[in-house]
């Protein structure tokens, strides 16, 4: 696949308007380096030895499940396929892939060059609609095992069809993150975060985007000026463009969607757009749309509780920590959570406090390869990545006692 990345990444812009330069090319390599990854542990998988009992032999094996169903979403397909089938072959399971009928022709061609290295049957993909394709994978007799990356609405769908056959869900949903800068943090550092954690790259269609800022009135002023200064520097534009840095909306429901929750935020009450609301000057055709930062919207409205889904977050000040910390908690979902500060122990007691699975302490990046992610609440069940990600969720555990006496 290495030698195929720039064709794979150029395929992928096409079909999810994602930039070539700063999304579909990296996202390419990301894909090739899980891989490799989960390529190195494929003899890491052990099981357990228990004190030795007079006679006995006390042990447990971790056993491939089977057939996997994976189902994937279309904002980072080529990341997001590479997740699902790395660890469950490297497990021994054989996998059955749905892309999403938005972004299929790079996952297909991915595919295709599996089949060349291996054999028949182990690496396959099946294209349609959810409400067809995946239903059917999920509900086929011969898979044992889902793991689906989506909306939480779609997620509670699969679970449903999985808890016919009983057999277990690694589901990865939806978020409305919460990026929290106190009064000591460093201004320049969360300010750069604040952009990065936007997501701009993917047009903010990515479920760990923190698309809920809450910044501390000392500072509120500082951070907010650097973070709009920062926003014109992310070039909109065509996708392959090596000058483009944020693409475009994946399809025109999905930009009709972000229109919608704009129009709610014009008729809400305090409420004032700060940057974007609007088509990018001289982009007037295609899914393209200004990143937008909104103010004063309340906590109750759905802009601040839905997940969008694009280039639009929600910015608040905030003067004591423990109504931001409520008021971050809020919230059905649990995915992925931020705070700045200098101050360790406030870190650490935010870490110990909010309700995520993934979070992160004066930085915005992305999940890594070697480490657990997934969340909580209508976030999703399970995790993905890592060592013992693979070992919990793509392989089961069978206890063998053998009975050694002579007699």
């Amino acid at each position: 696949l290495d030698g195929f990345r720039e064709d794979i990444a150029r395929l992928s812009s096409l079909e999810t308007g994602n930039a070539l330069p700063t999304q579909s090319r990296n996202e390419a390599g990301t894909m090739v380096d899980i891989l490799r990854y989960f390529g190195g542990l494929a003899g890491e998988i052990n099981g357990q030895t228990y004190p030795p009992d007079p006679g006995r032999l006390l042990y447990t094996r971790r056993e491939a499940l089977g057939v996997v169903g994976a189902i994937i979403p279309w904002n980072a397909p080529l990341m997001q396929l590479a997740s699902k089938i790395a660890p469950a072959l490297a497990a021994g399971n054989t996998v059955v892939l749905k892309p999403a009928e938005q972004a299929p022709l790079a996952v297909l061609r991915v595919f295709e060059l599996l089949q060349a290295v291996l054999p028949p049957g182990v690496a396959n993909a099946i294209t349609g609609l959810g409400e067809e394709a995946g239903r059917l994978l999920c509900q086929h007799p011969a898979v044992r095992k889902i793991s689906f990356t989506g909306s939480s609405a779609v997620g509670a769908l699969i679970m449903h069809y999985a808890a016919d056959k009983i057999i277990p869900v690694t589901a990865e949903l939806g978020g409305k993150n919460p990026n929290i800068v106190l009064a000591d943090a460093n201004v320049d550092r969360a300010a750069r975060g604040i952009l990065q954690g936007l997501r701009l790259q993917r047009q903010g269609q990515s479920c760990s985007a923190g698309t809920r800022i809450y910044i501390h009135d000392a500072i509120y002023d500082a951070v907010i000026e650097r973070v709009l200064a920062g926003i014109p520097s992310f070039r909109v534009g065509n996708p392959l463009d090596e000058a483009t840095q944020v693409g475009c909306i994946v399809s025109r429901k999905q930009f009709d969607r972000v229109e919608r929750y704009i129009e709610m935020a014009r008729q809400t009450p305090g409420a004032r757009i700060l940057c974007g609301g609007q088509r990018p000057e001289g982009l007037d055709k295609g899914y393209y749309y200004s990143t937008t930062l909104i103010e004063g919207v309340p906590a109750s409205s759905p802009v601040c509780r839905d997940e969008i889904f694009g280039p639009v977050a929600t910015v608040s000040r905030f003067t004591d920590f423990e109504t931001v910390l409520q008021e971050a908690n809020d919230t059905p979902y649990g995915l992925a959570a931020t705070i700045f500060t200098e101050n360790l122990p406030a870190a650490f007691d935010f870490v110990s406090r909010i309700d995520a699975g993934f979070v992160q302490v004066n930085q915005f990046a992305v999940a890594e390869a070697n480490i657990e992610y997934g969340g909580t609440k209508m976030s999703g069940m399970g995790r993905e990545l890592s060592l013992a990600s693979m070992v919990q969720h793509f392989t089961w555990s069978k206890t063998v006692i053998v009975n050694t006496s002579a007699a």
